[in-house]
């Protein structure tokens, strides 16, 4: 009978030897207060887009494969500063015609981490580089492109729509 309870005896005096002093646990901070726990929540307004501009990205390599290229860049501003992550949602057209179709589902870049710390960038520039090999989009061809961009917590911007030329062939101003 003592050898069965000798376990559960050395186990409890285990545990109490093993406790802190009242006085050592009383300087612990609270709990949630070390302030590694806090999650920053902006405030929720949706970016605004203020400039598209599209522009010859030079001779890229894509895929071992040197090609002309575009690149796509939106530029926003949020009052709330959650542009630290931010997402940009591209439409295009060849009839530069002040509208553009956006019923299909739109080319998205995914979010992008533009810094690290939340709610603290009001305004970020993101871009997209397109190939131009004659295909998807053509040499010295003048494209309409519509963009939103995204915040952090998912807030849209409204549609800023503005056109731009492909370059050449050879990677120079179409």
């Amino acid at each position: 009978m003592l050898l069965r309870a000798l376990p559960v005896v050395l186990i409890s005096w285990a545990l109490v030897g093993c406790a802190p002093d009242e006085e050592e646990d009383s300087k612990a901070p609270p709990i949630n207060e070390g302030g590694d726990t806090a999650v920053t929540v902006c405030e929720g307004t949706a970016p605004v887009l203020t400039e598209l501009v599209i522009s010859n990205g030079g001779i890229q390599d894509f895929e071992g494969e040197d090609s002309p290229s575009m690149v796509v860049a939106a530029t926003g501003t949020d009052a709330d500063s959650d542009l630290h992550r931010m997402d940009l949602r591209l439409w295009w057209d060849d009839v530069v015609d002040g509208a553009v179709d956006t019923s299909a589902t739109g080319t998205a870049a995914g979010y992008y981490a533009m810094d690290p710390d939340p709610c603290a960038t009001a305004e970020a520039t993101y871009g997209i580089v397109f190939e131009v090999d004659n295909n998807r989009f053509l040499f010295g061809t003048a494209y309409e492109f519509a963009a939103v961009i995204y915040d952090d917590a998912g807030l849209e911007s409204a549609m800023f729509i503005d056109d731009g030329i492909a370059p050449n062939e050879d990677g120079s101003d179409g």
